[in-house]
């Protein structure tokens, strides 16, 4: 099975956080959507700080990483601040 891999970047640390992994984009934009509304987050303190990046793929039948020649921006926290749950 292909599971998808993202990041979020830290623009004031300059350092993408380590990679997590999700098995639809949508579920990934959702967790981001929650923290980015949770003030008891880093990301929710300073949403303007974060960006959620799409990276790639892994497969678990080969062990092989699928990484697309560049990251794939779904948004700065900021813009997931005050929206509803998807």
């Amino acid at each position: 099975m292909k599971i998808k891999v993202f990041t979020i970047y830290d623009s004031k640390g300059e350092m993408y956080h380590q990679p997590f992994y999700m098995a639809t984009q949508s579920m990934a934009v959702r967790q981001f959507l929650d923290m980015a509304n949770d003030s008891e987050t880093m990301i929710g303190k300073h949403p303007e700080d974060y960006t959620l990046f799409y990276v790639g793929e892994y497969d678990d039948h080969t062990a092989s990483f699928e990484l697309e020649e560049s990251k794939v921006s779904l948004g700065c926290a900021i813009e997931f601040k005050g929206k509803e749950k998807l």
